[in-house]
């Protein structure tokens, strides 16, 4: 069997999409956004651009920021993530909202178009992260602003090693290693190097740490597999392997007790902070 390593195929399902907008957004992406906004400090008025935007929530919880007279912009490359960002409602005086189709490098966008740029957990996929990189400098007007989130490595973000050691048991190391790819940014150093080579100015990082809480259990956050180039796999697993694979997951989160019994899981981010 191989395993298909490309997490941009993965997220290209609408089940994937789905499964991720409704049990990962609210219990990860949505607390590393509202830290992300925090760090960027949207003024009402402004036009943003989130890169790698998936199923909106960073557009989704900015457009109330930045009020009636705003404009938030998304992009991603894969069309199932922004058809599901589509079906989203917002609040009364929000900003108006542009979701569409476009690759990190080059980004359909002009020159010095937007205020600021989010990217939430998107660069370390990008074949090019420079020229990611150059392309969000590239639509900035001057002094405009940057903020870019990447995971820590793996170890950082306890679920997913818990998944790779499930994974391991029924696939071996090498297939399951493919899990490792959203934590695969090399870290701080290379962060701010890439700020800096891009031309950014005024580069500074922040550590945090989020919780995700999944009320339903271990069995519940192996759910996330759906959103991994493992879901076809996962979902062919029988009942007994289902069960070996989530009481190794449980044994690697050093929990003992029952399997739908809530947890609490921790994930660390590194943020990047940078004006043109």
């Amino acid at each position: 069997m191989t395993i298909n390593r490309d997490f941009s195929a993965a997220f290209a399902s609408p089940v994937a999409a789905e499964t991720y907008d409704e049990l990962l957004v609210p219990r990860l992406f949505t607390p590393c956004a509202t830290i992300l906004l925090a760090r960027l400090g949207l003024r009402r008025g402004e036009t943003l651009l989130d890169v790698a935007c998936g199923t909106g929530i960073v557009v989704r919880l900015a457009a109330p920021l930045l009020g009636p007279n705003g404009l938030v912009v998304g992009r991603d490359i894969n069309e199932a993530m922004v058809l599901r960002a589509r079906r989203h409602t917002l609040p009364p005086d929000s900003a108006s909202v542009d979701l569409g189709v476009s690759p990190a490098a080059p980004l359909d966008l002009d020159d010095d178009s937007v205020d600021a740029v989010t990217c939430q957990q998107g660069l370390q996929f990008f074949p090019e992260s420079d020229a990611a990189l150059a392309e969000m400098r590239r639509c900035l007007r001057p002094s405009g602003r940057v903020a870019i989130a990447v995971w820590f490595g793996i170890e950082e973000c306890p679920l997913w090693a818990a998944l790779e050691a499930g994974l391991t048991e029924r696939f071996g190391a090498e297939r399951a290693a493919a899990i490792r790819r959203p934590f695969s940014w090399p870290g701080a150093d290379a962060l701010s190097a890439g700020l800096a080579g891009a031309g950014f100015a005024d580069v500074r990082l922040s550590d945090h740490a989020v919780v995700m809480h999944f009320e339903g259990g271990v069995r519940q956050a192996m759910q996330a597999l759906v959103s991994t180039p493992f879901a076809a796999d996962f979902s062919a697993l029988d009942s007994d392997e289902h069960e070996r694979m989530a009481r190794t997951v449980m044994g690697h989160l050093g929990r003992s007790t029952d399997l739908d019994e809530t947890v609490d899981i921790p994930a660390r981010t590194l943020i990047g902070t940078a004006v043109k």
